[in-house]
């Protein structure tokens, strides 16, 4: 049986994050070595560390860090945490000085700039757009998975062997022939492989930790949240009755999504998200022995003007994970990540959009 639960929430930038930790490393030329050479390779070192993370942006995100090159620069060393050197070197025939920095680079620091340059951050109270969104959670309670069922083909090859022998008394002689059968077996075959079955339930704690999420991600992103139950007067269904209307996989029915943008659009919203978030059962993780947890997120934001509801903003099926001594902590582990990664893909859309 599947058992759901929706939350009514902002849709904008992630939970506090983690630091990302980036190694680089550098070989500066020198005429004459001191301190100074050593502090301009690290420095080189932790440059190249920031041109390393920032790779790993999205196309959204690489768009609008170009937009505002100069001011994440400015901030650089605000943005870098901490660093350490792991190994270094003074070539000093060749006058070569090598270092190998690891860079702690703060993820949240890096969402909060990308939120204030953008047109929603700069938005004072009471001007920024309005955002709600119907967020779908599942917590996997059973998993049920199959192993895959065998089919081996061999075959039989008979071969006579012939056995004779002879004898006589003298008078009489006899003479007899036996067979035998001797089979290969052949290896071959194919494999049958069935999909595995989940089984599903509502979390509280899952709905709290998500509505604390989501509130203050809302808020540092610079709109200014929703409540559902408002569009319950304009046509949207009851929570109860959208509980019943979905579907087998817990997924929204078309028709109950219309129903909600188009409440939404007659009470005037100007952005509506629309997601789910998948917890599965923990496992333990063989490399560290500690509790893994993955969470499996999706959404669609949705801009609401003119009479209709357009498309601005999407996130693909992410799976992300999370580790902790804990079943509790890994949870909450997998569930922070798995709403950063899928607010940083929403954030950078809108932000290249310039939506506020």
């Amino acid at each position: 049986m599947v058992r759901i639960f929706i939350l009514t929430l902002g849709f904008l930038l992630g939970p506090p994050a983690f630091a990302t930790d980036i190694d680089a490393s550098v070989s500066l030329p020198y005429k004459t070595f001191n301190s100074e050479v050593r502090a301009e390779a690290i420095q080189q070192a932790k440059e190249t560390a920031w041109k390393k993370y920032t790779s790993r942006f999205n196309q959204a995100q690489k768009s609008n860090y170009k937009a505002h090159q100069n001011e994440f620069k400015r901030s650089l060393n605000e943005l870098i945490v901490d660093h350490q050197v792991i190994q270094e070197k003074n070539d000093k025939g060749a006058k070569i000085f090598k270092v190998a920095v690891r860079v702690s680079i703060d993820d949240t620091g890096v969402n909060a700039l990308f939120a204030d340059l953008s047109a929603a951050g700069n938005q004072g109270l009471g001007q920024a757009s309005d955002f709600g969104s119907v967020l779908i959670a599942r917590v996997t309670v059973q998993s049920k998975e199959f192993k895959a069922r065998s089919v081996d083909i061999s075959s039989s090859e008979a071969e006579q062997s012939i056995n004779e022998s002879s004898g006589t008394d003298g008078v009489n002689s006899v003479e007899s022939t036996g067979t035998k059968t001797i089979t290969r077996k052949e290896s071959g075959g194919s494999v049958t492989r069935k999909r595995a079955e989940n089984s599903f339930d509502i979390d509280e704690g899952v709905q709290e930790e998500l509505n604390f999420i989501m509130g203050e991600a809302l808020v540092n992103a610079g709109f200014e949240p929703l409540e559902y139950f408002e569009l319950t007067d304009f046509g949207a269904p009851e929570m109860e009755d959208v509980y019943l209307e979905m579907t087998d996989n817990a997924k929204l029915k078309g028709s109950t999504t219309k129903a909600i943008r188009d409440a939404a659009v007659e009470a005037g919203w100007s952005f509506l998200g629309i997601g789910n978030v998948d917890i599965d059962a923990p496992l333990q993780d063989p490399a560290t022995g500690l509790v893994k947890i993955s969470a499996q997120v999706s959404a669609k934001v949705y801009m609401l003007t003119d009479g209709r509801a357009r498309t601005v903003a999407s996130v693909r099926p992410t799976q992300v994970y999370g580790l902790g001594e804990t079943e509790q902590y890994a949870q909450t582990e997998a569930l922070n990540a798995a709403a950063n990664k899928a607010m940083e893909t929403v954030v950078a859309q809108l932000q290249k959009k310039g939506i506020r």
